[in-house]
């Protein structure tokens, strides 16, 4: 999704065929508020746009340079929809991760990278839209992020969990309490999803229904006290892979 497209896409996704705006299935939930970050003046008017069509969505303020301190304290976004192509883009990634707390940033019209892009989650990403990106991508990939996903494409959510996972067997590290809070079951999904399944995939995998994922999963993130996707990977492959090799725990498959 680069900054034309954004522009393009809001024009044409303003109303439905029947005039009303669209679309409205998550009136029932939160507002997730979101706030913009661009140089360029058309890309922040297209997305300005495209969003306003959204009731689920609240754009609570916008900034052309950095820092973005004053901005992130007078909105207090949930998302920080941020230009890939500006200059300091990653630095707001670390520094917003270094600080710990809201918004998460999602990196909009990034280039087809992954090297990149792996290096933007190791920065703080929590999501990656590259220039083919299209509006609904968009869409999606905020709600994900606001519940605590990692949206990224399959290819480097692989390649960062293998990064992670060559940076664990090199040190060798294990925590036998951390697998003690948690069931086989437990384990079995936190492994599927570390290694970049989804929720639907491993349903498949294990033979259980993809609710029965989403109620161990969030039992997994509440034990282990985390956030989401991300930090169970990065804590799976440091903490508990090292530990299931060496007791030859089976793998689930």
């Amino acid at each position: 999704m680069n900054r034309r497209d954004v522009a393009r896409s809001a024009t044409k996704s303003t109303a439905s065929p029947s005039g009303r705006t669209a679309p409205s299935a998550a009136l029932s939930c939160p507002v997730i508020r979101v706030a913009l970050v661009s140089d360029s003046a058309l890309f922040r008017s297209g997305l300005r746009s495209l969003l306003g069509t959204y009731p689920a969505f609240s754009l609570v303020g916008e900034a052309s340079a950095l820092p973005v301190r004053d901005l992130v304290r007078a909105g207090s976004p949930h998302i920080l929809l941020v230009d890939a192509q500006i200059v300091g883009a990653l630095s707001i990634c670390a520094g917003l991760r270094q600080n710990g707390t809201r918004p998460w940033v999602i990196l909009a019209g990034a280039d087809a990278d992954h090297a990149w892009a792996v290096h933007a989650l190791k920065c703080g990403a929590r999501g990656i839209l590259t220039k083919s990106a299209t509006v609904e991508t968009l869409i999606k990939a905020v709600r994900l992020v606001h519940q605590g996903e990692i949206w990224a494409s399959h290819r480097v959510l692989t390649l960062a969990v293998e990064e992670l996972a060559a940076r664990s067997a090199s040190s060798g590290s294990a925590d036998p309490a951390i697998k003690s809070r948690l069931s086989q079951r437990e384990m079995d999904i936190a492994q599927l999803i570390a290694s970049g399944l989804s929720n639907q995939e491993v349903a498949h995998r294990l033979n259980i229904t993809e609710a029965t994922v989403k109620a161990h999963l969030t039992h997994v993130f509440q034990k282990l006290m985390l956030r989401g996707r991300g930090q169970l990977a990065a804590l799976y492959h440091r903490s508990l892979a090292p530990l299931s090799a060496s007791n030859g725990s089976a793998s689930a498959g």
